[in-house]
């Protein structure tokens, strides 16, 4: 087997290698597939040696993250394209590209190789120069193949996301139809694309607006997924029963084995608002951020009247009722409103929302949510924040 080295003088490490990629050398010529692994490996490649097809079809039937094969055609046993052959069977390694070697000139020598699945054919006596480029164009095609692949699995991946924030968005409604007495505003912005927060009010066939924020634990596509089965099992159980702390209760023990099971806990504010008597009874299930601002006197909190739904498989859900005369507010955030942060480690907190709701009282609804979550932004000065931020605003009228 004739080899042609050359004269190279003193060696410089070549830079194009960057990733320490395996390669495997299929070459019965000791000499020769000693020589490869020298040069490669001075190279900064990985490489691994087999002398005959047995220990090649062995080695590649091990799954190694192999990067390239250097094989030559003839070879003890079971020659090249019978190797690759086999290689173009496996999952693992039908993509990585495989360079013959061979003194094997002909035309209808290379048509085999490449219908084995080869990607490059190479004529012995080669230079080291050549076949080092050639690894090297198809290595970088290889890790352009793969830049692809990614984006391409990002674009799809964002375009999956983006359709599922356009459907959870779908679900939150705020419609009135006819409710008089009040005016309302509901918003919802993710900490991510999509969120565990949800708003639903619409009117009940009894006339009276049904009113609901929630909020799953943890955030992104995991607590979004809940969100969709809170809300359908908050409507279905809204059908049946006329008073929120029955709602709650229901809903809870439908909700609990599932919630159990993925390790979440929903806090819910739900109520209805009768117009013919301007009362709001509501139950609170461990939802943080319920703010009531009469008309004339300040602001104050509704504490909670149960816990999380999760907790127990059995709650009950105390019952309470605000009045919502004209320019009586009421004001329901998600936890994303007072706990939001910024670069110092501060908290937004409940007293600069409280401060801010009675300051912005006589203000029109959408105007009061906009400047409050303006005024969250504003303080959080640019820090990404970790929690969504759902505002319900709720305003007696004339």
């Amino acid at each position: 087997m004739a080899l042609q080295v050359g004269v190279t003088g003193a060696k410089t490490r070549s830079t194009a290698c960057s990733m320490n990629e395996h390669i495997l050398v299929v070459e019965d010529d000791d000499s020769l597939r000693d020589w490869i692994e020298f040069e490669l490996g001075f190279d900064g490649y990985r490489v691994s040696q087999a002398s005959d097809g047995a220990s090649a079809i062995a080695f590649v039937d091990s799954r190694p993250t192999l990067d390239l094969i250097l094989l030559d055609v003839q070879l003890p046993g079971m020659d090249g394209f019978q190797i690759c052959d086999h290689i173009q069977q496996l999952p693992d390694m039908v993509a990585v590209p495989v360079i013959f070697l061979t003194a094997r000139a002909s035309l209808d020598d290379k048509l085999s190789g490449f219908a084995a699945g080869a990607v490059d054919y190479l004529t012995k006596p080669f230079k080291m120069a050549e076949l080092k480029a050639r690894i090297q164009a198809l290595l970088r095609s290889k890790e352009r193949q793969r830049s692809v692949g990614r984006q391409e699995e990002h674009a799809q991946r964002d375009k999956e996301m983006a359709e599922a924030a356009m459907i959870q968005q779908a679900l939150m409604s705020c419609a009135l139809n006819g409710i008089t007495g009040v005016e309302v505003f509901a918003d919802c912005r993710p900490a991510r694309t999509v969120g565990g927060d949800l708003y639903d009010i619409y009117v009940r066939p009894d006339g009276r607006l049904n009113v609901v924020e929630a909020d799953v634990s943890g955030k992104g596509m995991a607590a979004a997924m809940v969100t969709s089965e809170v809300r359908t099992v908050l409507r279905e159980v809204s059908r049946m029963l006329a008073a929120p702390g029955a709602v709650m209760a229901l809903t809870n023990s439908r909700l609990y084995d599932d919630l159990s099971n993925v390790n979440k806990l929903v806090t819910i504010f739900a109520g209805f608002y009768a117009p013919a008597t301007r009362t709001f009874v509501y139950a609170n299930a461990g939802h943080s951020v319920a703010v009531y601002r009469p008309a004339e006197g300040s602001a104050q909190i509704l504490e909670a009247t149960g816990l999380p739904l999760g907790i127990f498989d059995t709650a009950d859900f105390e019952e309470r009722i605000v009045r919502l005369a004209s320019d009586d507010l009421l004001v329901i955030c998600s936890d994303g409103f007072p706990e939001a942060a910024n670069h110092d480690g501060d908290l937004y907190g409940y007293d600069r929302l409280l401060q801010a709701i009675d300051a912005l009282h006589t203000r029109p609804v959408q105007e009061i949510a906009a400047t409050l979550a303006h005024e969250v932004t504003e303080f959080a000065a640019g820090c990404e924040q970790s929690d969504d931020q759902t505002i319900i605003v709720i305003k007696g009228k004339e």
